[in-house]
């Protein structure tokens, strides 16, 4: 099987080969292996250089312009501008993308003697590409709406509303990729599999997906902010407001999401690398946190303190967005359903959900973010660990090698190492969130403090509560997380197949001691990176407009 290179992304076989037409998709290579696709090249032409940057700008002017009626109007404003974005898309393709349609999935070879040699990126095939990949994108629109209603989307109601949203996505994301792969199964599957070499096609589908999954993961958290207003409302008010302007207030949780995790990385990123490396090693390597921030400082400069910075960069915006929204659902089904029920004698829609219910509600929400945060956390951690100042002497160059190497000789079940030592963390978020609600009403029934002030000293203090209680589970966890997988990685020979196995390692190295190893960091690193992400987090709920 031809090997892939690991910073091209490309064959080794077609390595060096100039790509001027359309690119193959070939079925077989010629010794009978397993396909091995290529990266589809932009045309080299003058029109398509300038315009493969022109035309994104153009598509996100498009949708900044038609914002407000989106907002208003969401049907009738996407209806409108879906023409709109399947001309741009169609006249991008035709610039900038070879088109290879259905039948391009055959190995090239010359013309016999007397027969016409028919052009890859025009000529009389590029009418039937076109009509195909319409046709192929219509046909992908209701697949896309089962998907939008397994991911949270109402099945039978606002019908109009996901269908447009998915024709939307669909021409944005699915378009291109038929346009220069057609019906090609092996193409396809590696598109799925995400094993695909990454290129501009490629790209616009996962970040189209990945935008419309970060759009919807808000929803949850505003329809839950409006059953809460309405159970807790009087019983003689008005009849419940229209629908309308919770629909302008869906992305609100997002952006406030996206905030609080820029402001968590920006204050505790150096923190959390410094606790990393004191937790997987031993004293001999450092002494205490001041010996590793010096040395760290001393060989890799200040970037090496933000070393593996860029999965929870990304990462922590959906992790926060996922926790946050999904804590507050949680909080609503244990009220409505276990401790407030509406068929109780009891019943009072005034009662407040006690502190142990905010404590379930943050083991529940704790083991949602999990299946988010442990790839993250995981190649996190590998990257923190690499002391090399210069990336050519390191074994992952950055976060997408590192998960793709992982990937490529371990399978999801390698990326997702450590998911139950993961789950098992983060089910101490009983402590977290139950203690908020704990120092949250304190502080509003014997303090003056502003809410915002409330929110930083709160969110604070339970985190320090949250790393007192979790802290020897997070050690044993960063030990699974950096154990050597082996393998095709040629990182070592695995040390800790359980959880188990980890937690004994640690004791025999440091005692009982060894489970707080780099706990100052952390302490250190807890009150301010969480109080910013949740102050952060209120501030900018607080100032986006209804």
């Amino acid at each position: 099987m031809p090997l892939v290179d690991p910073v091209t992304m490309s064959s080794s076989i077609a390595k060096g080969a100039a790509v001027q037409a359309a690119p193959q998709s070939p079925s077989k290579q010629d010794n009978g292996s397993a396909p091995a696709l290529q990266p589809i090249q932009i045309k080299q032409t003058p029109a398509a250089q300038a315009a493969r940057h022109g035309f994104p700008a153009l598509l996100a002017a498009v949708f900044l312009v038609r914002f407000p009626a989106l907002v208003e109007d969401p049907v009738s404003a996407m209806l409108t501008t879906l023409p709109v974005i399947a001309a741009i898309q169609l006249a991008y393709a035709l610039v900038c993308l070879p088109a290879v349609g259905s039948q391009s999935a055959k190995p090239a070879r010359k013309p016999r003697p007397g027969e016409k040699k028919k052009s890859s990126d025009g000529g009389p095939n590029l009418p039937v590409t076109i009509l195909v990949s319409l046709l192929l994108t219509t046909f992908v629109i209701p697949l896309l709406y089962f998907g939008f209603v397994c991911f949270g989307a109402p099945a039978y109601t606002y019908v109009s509303h996901t269908m447009l949203c998915c024709a939307n996505l669909a021409v944005l994301t699915l378009f291109p990729l038929f346009y220069v792969h057609g019906v090609d199964g092996s193409a396809w599957g590696a598109v799925f599999s995400a094993s695909v070499p990454w290129d501009e096609t490629f790209g616009g589908y996962i970040g189209g997906f990945v935008g419309a999954w970060l759009g919807a993961v808000p929803i949850p958290l505003d329809w839950d902010r409006d059953s809460m207003a309405a159970t807790t409302a009087p019983a003689a008010t008005a009849p419940a407001p229209a629908p309308a302007p919770a629909q302008t207030k869906n992305y609100k949780g997002f952006v406030a999401g996206v905030f609080s995790g820029i402001a968590k990385l920006s204050v505790g990123h150096p923190f959390d690398t410094i606790k990393v490396r004191l937790q997987t090693t031993t004293a001999s390597r450092f002494s205490g946190p001041l010996e590793c921030v010096a040395l760290t400082l001393r060989n890799e400069g200040v970037l090496g303190l933000y070393k593996g910075a860029t999965p929870p960069l990304v990462g922590w915006m959906f992790m926060d967005s996922v926790m946050l929204g999904s804590l507050t659902v949680y909080r609503r089904l244990l009220r409505d359903n276990l401790f407030n029920p509406p068929w109780h004698p009891l019943h009072d829609p005034s009662r407040p959900l006690p502190s142990h219910g905010h404590g379930l509600a943050g083991i529940m929400a704790g083991a949602t973010v999990s299946f988010v945060a442990a790839p993250v956390e995981h190649v996190k951690a590998r990257l923190q660990i690499q002391y090399a100042a210069r990336k050519s002497e390191r074994l992952y160059s950055g976060p997408i090698d590192c998960v793709r190497k992982i990937y490529r000789h371990h399978g999801v079940k390698g990326v997702y190492h450590g998911l139950g030592a993961t789950l098992l963390f983060r089910g101490f978020f009983f402590f977290w969130w139950g203690s908020y609600d704990v120092f949250s009403r304190w502080m509003k029934a014997h303090t003056s403090l502003s809410a915002p002030a409330i929110n930083f000293w709160a969110g604070g203090l339970s985190a320090q509560v949250f790393w007192i209680t979790s802290y020897p589970s997070d050690v044993v966890k960063q030990r699974i997380m950096t154990d050597p997988l082996g393998g095709g990685l040629n990182d070592g020979v695995r040390r800790f197949p359980r959880w188990k196995d980890a937690a004994v390692a640690v004791y025999k190295e440091g005692g009982a001691m060894g489970y707080w190893r780099g706990f100052l960091p952390c302490f250190l690193r807890a009150f301010p990176a969480n109080a910013m992400a949740l102050l952060a987090f209120e501030a900018v709920m607080r100032a986006l407009p209804e």
